[in-house]
């Protein structure tokens, strides 16, 4: 599925150099061990068709940021180079397949997830006013066309981000961070329990907590 260019297998190379520098910090011993072992989120990100190899790589990151469940991405044709350069370090902790989207959404749906469109028009509803329900299923589309027809007909909602400029619309990427964010938030009221791989971060949720603890001047 794509182009096994000689130029992908360099960037490949880098980016297993780069998981092998990132993975390495004083203040989390033993993550690489145990991070398999985490719960992940109860989200999946699917993806139709991209027009940019690199928002795959982008797309890919962002999951793995958040820890979601998986990412399934539509199959790349035989004359489309793949670009997963926009990963960083997620290529190696982030699990991912190539997958129609239809394919994809019949099992999300198997395991009870409710499907989001990501896309904007009139019966869609602001990512920050969401209720959202677990598991979860976000589908993301081209950032001109939007969603495969035959995708859209398989989501239970359609949720966007409000822009305030000029611009119509986010890279898809982009969109999906913003998204996937809401949805975290969303998911970690409700299960406190999934908390960051890394100290720092768990720290700084902490922080947010002890500040909405119910202190006298609240």
């Amino acid at each position: 599925m794509g182009k096994d260019t000689s130029k992908e297998r360099k960037a490949v190379e880098r980016l297993v150099e780069v998981v092998r520098q990132a993975s390495r910090s004083p203040a989390d011993p033993g993550l690489r061990e145990r991070f398999g072992a985490l719960p992940r989120l109860p989200i999946r990100i699917v993806c139709c068709p991209l027009d940019k190899g690199i928002n795959h790589g982008n797309i890919l990151r962002v999951a793995e940021c958040f820890r979601v469940e998986r990412v399934s991405f539509a199959p790349v044709s035989s004359e489309k180079e793949k670009d997963m350069s926009g990963c960083f370090a997620a290529l190696k902790w982030q699990p991912y397949e190539w997958k129609e989207p239809t394919e994809a959404l019949r099992g999300a749906k198997l395991v009870g997830c409710r499907v989001y469109g990501l896309t904007l028009g009139v019966a869609t509803r602001p990512v920050h006013g969401v209720d959202w329900r677990f598991p979860a299923a976000l589908v993301v589309g081209r950032e001109l066309e939007g969603i495969d027809p035959k995708v859209s007909a398989a989501c239970d909602e359609f949720v966007g981000v409000p822009l305030f400029g000029v611009v119509e619309s986010l890279n898809v990427a982009v969109a999906t961070g913003i998204a996937v964010w809401e949805m975290v938030k969303a998911c970690i009221a409700a299960h406190p329990e999934l908390e960051p791989a890394r100290a720092l971060q768990r720290e700084m949720l902490r922080k947010v907590g002890s500040q909405n603890s119910g202190a006298p001047g609240e």
